[in-house]
């Protein structure tokens, strides 16, 4: 399938063609987890889930957004949830990212919130959630 490449290492942005398998994103984000992130729409952000935790020297950011630590793919997402391939243009991707030299100026540490889930009810889901946001904004 069709992807945008973010590569931060190479500091460019490229139409690429992918196995639609997590072993391909991962061999070519260089990870051994993946994340995906939303980007609006049906487009989806795939970057190394232990990017900030990992020794990135490089990275990236799309317009104002948080950095990511590595490199990372768009791809686009089916009604079912499936991965499918993406038809932006690379250049309008590559007009909106910002290559970030992580020696220089690191990403903030990962911040992790803590909260006891009692039961699996969605009440209780939700108030370990809320609790668990106040937890990580007392930490930060």
């Amino acid at each position: 399938m069709r992807a945008i490449f973010i590569n931060a290492v190479d500091r460019k942005v490229e139409e690429v063609e992918i196995e639609n398998e997590l072993e391909a994103f991962y061999s070519k984000i260089g990870c051994d987890m993946i994340q995906v992130l939303p980007l609006g729409r049906k487009f989806l952000l795939i970057v190394d889930e232990e990017g900030k935790l990992r020794n990135w020297k490089v990275g990236f950011r799309l317009s104002n957004a948080e950095g990511i630590a590595g490199n990372g793919l768009i791809v686009c997402e089916k009604r079912n949830g499936d991965f499918a391939g993406c038809q932006l243009p690379a250049g309008l991707i590559a007009g909106m990212t910002t290559f970030l030299d992580l020696e220089k100026t690191p990403l903030p540490p990962p911040a992790f919130g803590f909260a006891a889930i009692t039961d699996l009810s969605p009440a209780s889901i939700e108030k370990a959630r809320a609790e668990a946001l106040r937890d990580l904004e007392q930490h930060r």
